[in-house]
């Protein structure tokens, strides 16, 4: 009975930092699912408060859920984006790829991610910036109660910075499969035909 070697073996390990980045990024995809279910437990406890009078209770709506869910959109959307990036989950649109030969594929894949990479470091660059400023003014919506929005100004160019890192290891694994960090376990490419 023979066994093959797993393809890491045939290219060389990967570096450590890709661990690293896998990890980071699926710790980040549990925040952003966390940040889902609360989104869900504040949406429905709003909406069951402010429906209240229709069985003969009076109506109270939560203080503040809108810009709590607002907040919770963006942890949602940003922490996961370099982890369906690290799975190939972002939807891809290859019918002309696919009729390249390898080397052309090759070739398209490095300009795909040069351009997310570059894409990405400006959102993150604007990003940064921007939640800066926010944190030094102590930015809140103001309301009943008076709701900080800086923390969500800050995650958005954590998650614009983790994508752009993940961008630049598939950009570098176009040439060195030692740079791939992606998490084929999870790999969950159907095309469709």
């Amino acid at each position: 009975m023979t066994t093959e070697p797993p393809p890491e073996a045939e290219a060389g390990p990967r570096l450590p930092v890709t661990r690293w980045l896998l990890r980071t990024n699926l710790w980040c995809g549990l925040a952003s699912g966390v940040a889902l279910l609360l989104m869900m437990v504040m949406g429905a406890a709003d909406v069951i408060g402010t429906n209240l009078d229709i069985v003969g209770i009076q109506s109270q709506p939560i203080p503040a859920a809108f810009e709590f869910m607002a907040t919770m959109m963006v942890v949602t959307v940003f922490l996961a984006t370099a982890l369906g990036q690290a799975r190939r989950n972002h939807i891809r649109v290859e019918v002309l790829v696919r009729m390249l030969p390898p080397g052309g594929q090759r070739v398209m894949d490095f300009i795909q991610h040069l351009l997310s990479a570059g894409m990405w470091g400006l959102i993150a660059w604007y990003g940064w910036k921007s939640g800066f400023h926010s944190v030094s003014v102590g930015e809140y919506a103001t309301g009943l109660i008076n709701f900080p929005t800086w923390p969500a100004r800050l995650v958005l160019p954590f998650g614009a910075t983790l994508m752009t890192v993940q961008c630049v290891f598939d950009l570098l694994a176009v040439f060195s499969d030692r740079f791939d960090a992606t998490d084929m376990a999870h790999h969950s490419d159907t095309p469709v035909t």
